[in-house]
């Protein structure tokens, strides 16, 4: 594996691990906070480590990149999302800012579990996937996103959607 990719992966798992960390602690504190800022740090570093990796399958054109690097815009675009959303809150303390950062981050989460699950499912070395079907990959691919999308979607409109976002305030 290549140095971008080792970085790429130690930094997925750092995402994973302290986003399930962030996501499970008590709202507002000042441990939940720091976690949040490493979060968002190894979601960065997880990012930016895979634009210059070659894609191997599904190019774009004759460039190097490939059907997934469209993934990095939407993992950037939501992990900013959700970082505008708390810094307007932080402004006018409005409970919409508030629940739209809670609603981005945990959908960021969810696409990180989407691009790890989906690379492990399909890669032909460890994967559901023999490396020669065009079929087989997509139905792995769809099936693997749409479950763990579902199950994200299920948690945020019934565990935090339904809540008060700044109940957290009145703990302290």
């Amino acid at each position: 594996m290549s140095v971008l990719l080792t970085v790429h992966f130690v930094a997925a798992i750092a995402a994973f691990v302290s986003g399930a960390v962030m996501f499970l602690s008590r709202k507002g504190t000042s441990a939940h906070r720091r976690m949040g800022v490493f979060y968002i740090a190894a979601m960065l570093v997880t990012i930016v480590s895979v634009i210059p990796v070659e894609a191997t399958t599904l190019r774009i054109g004759d460039s190097r990149f490939g059907f997934f690097h469209v993934f990095i815009l939407v993992g950037f675009v939501s992990l900013a999302v959700a970082i505008a959303a708390l810094l307007r809150w932080r402004r006018n303390r409005k409970p919409k800012d508030l629940k739209a950062h809670q609603m981005h981050f945990a959908y960021s989460y969810a696409g990180l579990l989407m691009a790890g699950f989906s690379q492990i499912s399909t890669n032909p070395l460890w994967g559901l996937v023999d490396g020669g079907s065009a079929t087989q990959f997509w139905i792995v691919f769809g099936l693997t996103n749409a479950a763990i999308y579902g199950v994200a979607s299920y948690l945020i409109f019934t565990r935090i959607h339904p809540r008060d976002p700044t109940s957290f305030l009145e703990r302290r």
